[in-house]
């Protein structure tokens, strides 16, 4: 082909998708490969950092000879991932110890002992809060998820690792090292550490936060733009992935800046929904607000203007679905036979369209891992509620779509109280691929749900069409946002408002009747 075109990496929590995408936004294929996830202990989650690598390196060669395409035809490479993911190297750039990732909640107790000590209001100590929002806009929640808690335990609790580390990297920028060789973090990832000075965009590593995280900034790795051209790749990264060496690598985002990027809501205040295996509502603004109590605020925007992204992030939705899938369908050839279709998710779609909205009284919680906004609690669990007799497997199936959903307008909720309200969501992430769960979270939210094409791949394009920028092929942010296109609206049904205004009322009211209980079950403080 005569086109240019982009090798965008979607870095996931359990594969990497590598998806070939033209310098002007079209998907050309994409290639995946799979790597685990491990828990050797309760609220611990890892992953080796060189199945990322290797991931990366077969997936980009498996797209390329699939869609029959020269490396010389190869812009760029560049990268979307999954963040908070706290990767230890030493001195030639060797993973000292498996990563902890995002769903690493081990860090939890010596948070609330070390960073929150006495005296606390709300769970926070009042003066390192105000020191941490003044300054990053932000400051660590309680789930012990955070990167700052992570470094605190590891120089704690394996201080041989801690002092034989050269560089502590996010995921991508491990993988952004092994292919050129530079030690570098975009500024979006950087302000999830809660250790960057964000103030009108300064986007430094501050000595004073550094200080208390116990690191020194030298171990730190350089904050450069998400459009930056950060490296080439070297001749051996080139052996192991089938590209040129001297291909330009741009820098990439975390996996919230890049979907808001492919989400096509490029303008401030339009918001974004993402249905992926976790879950978030979020908008591109210009003024740096915050909401402690809920855990939501701004973080870095990967767009190459003064924007800040507001975020307010949700542990678990897809996998929600996943979890169902893999536990509540049991005999799936069989089910596959009695349906007529191939797919699974195709016979979930079925299960939830012959339920009622409602879903016979049952409210599904779904907090499978603690929960982020709107409640910071790491000791939250999901649920059925009002489990009964009558319920069939179609209203559990449901039942799971709308407390996602119901959970999701508790997210909403609290971003246009920080802001204002949009009458209309634009939908990415693999859920969206769902019509029944885009009409769900439509009527559940009672706004105009507005589905992106191709929503599974909104971060890769995200990323794709910011890189395209920087290499020249594309002229500004408005051109990248005509460049993405959306491919069916879902209209709130009126009859269905007061049921679900009804539903959402008992879902907040259920966790504030029963978080206490929550702390004692789960080891809280």
């Amino acid at each position: 082909m005569s086109e240019k075109v982009i090798v965008a990496h979607d870095m996931g929590t359990s594969s990497d998708k590598a998806v070939l995408i033209t310098v002007h936004g079209e998907i050309i294929g994409e290639a995946k490969q799979h790597y685990p996830v491990h828990h050797p202990k309760p609220g611990w989650a890892e992953q080796n950092p060189d199945n990322w690598w290797d991931a990366v390196c077969a997936t980009t060669r498996q797209v390329l000879k699939d869609n029959k395409i020269s490396p010389d035809h190869v812009a760029g490479i560049t990268f979307a991932s999954q963040t908070l993911g706290l990767v230890p190297v030493n001195k030639q750039g060797d993973p000292l110890r498996p990563a902890m990732i995002w769903l690493d909640s081990r860090s939890a107790e010596i948070v609330h002992h070390h960073l929150w000590k006495w005296p606390r209001v709300m769970g926070y100590h009042p003066l390192r809060l105000i020191r941490f929002l003044s300054i990053t806009g932000g400051a660590p929640g309680h789930t012990g998820k955070d990167q700052i808690g992570k470094l605190l335990w590891l120089k704690k609790h394996e201080p041989d690792i801690y002092g034989q580390t050269e560089k502590f990297l996010d995921v991508k920028d491990f993988v952004v090292f092994r292919l050129t060789g530079n030690t570098t973090t975009s500024a979006d990832l950087a302000f999830l550490w809660w250790m960057m000075d964000s103030r009108k965009q300064k986007n430094q590593w501050h000595p004073a936060l550094c200080h208390m995280a116990g690191v020194d900034r030298k171990r730190l790795a350089d904050i450069q733009p998400s459009a930056a051209i950060v490296g080439k790749v070297t001749h051996e990264a080139a052996k192991k992935t089938g590209l040129n060496p001297g291909t330009p690598v741009i820098n990439g985002s975390g996996d919230f800046g890049a979907s808001a990027l492919g989400s096509g809501a490029l303008e401030e205040g339009e918001l974004i929904a993402c249905l992926g295996t976790s879950g978030w509502i979020a908008s591109h603004v210009t003024q740096r607000k915050i909401d402690v109590p809920h855990y939501a605020g701004c973080i870095g925007s990967a767009l190459p203007e003064q924007f800040y992204l507001v975020l307010a992030f949700q542990e678990t939705a897809g996998i929600c679905l996943e979890w169902v899938k893999d536990h509540v369908l049991y005999h799936k050839d069989q089910i596959k036979k009695e349906f007529h279709v191939s797919k699974i998710y195709e016979i979930l779609d079925q299960l939830a369209q012959n339920a009622a909205p409602g879903s016979e009284g049952l409210i599904f919680t779904p907090w499978m891992y603690g929960e982020r906004c709107p409640l910071d609690d790491d000791t939250v669990r999901a649920g059925l509620i009002n489990l009964g007799l009558n319920p069939s497997r179609e209203h559990i199936v449901r039942a799971v779509l709308e407390g996602v959903a119901l959970n999701m307008r508790w997210a909403m909720e609290v971003i246009e109280n920080l802001y204002s309200p949009s009458t209309y969501l634009n939908l990415i992430g693999g859920g969206a691929q769902s019509d029944t769960w885009c009409q769900i979270l439509a009527d559940v939210t009672n706004r105009e749900i507005r589905r992106v094409a191709d929503p599974r791949h909104a971060g890769a394009r995200g990323v794709a069409l910011l890189a395209s920028m920087s290499l020249g092929y594309m002229g500004s942010v408005l051109e990248m946002k005509k460049r993405i296109h959306v491919d069916k609206t879902f209209k709130p049904n009126p009859e269905n408002r007061s049921l679900y205004n009804k539903r959402f009322s008992m879902f907040k009211d259920f966790y504030q009747a029963n978080k206490k209980w929550y702390k004692r079950m789960n080891g809280g403080h």
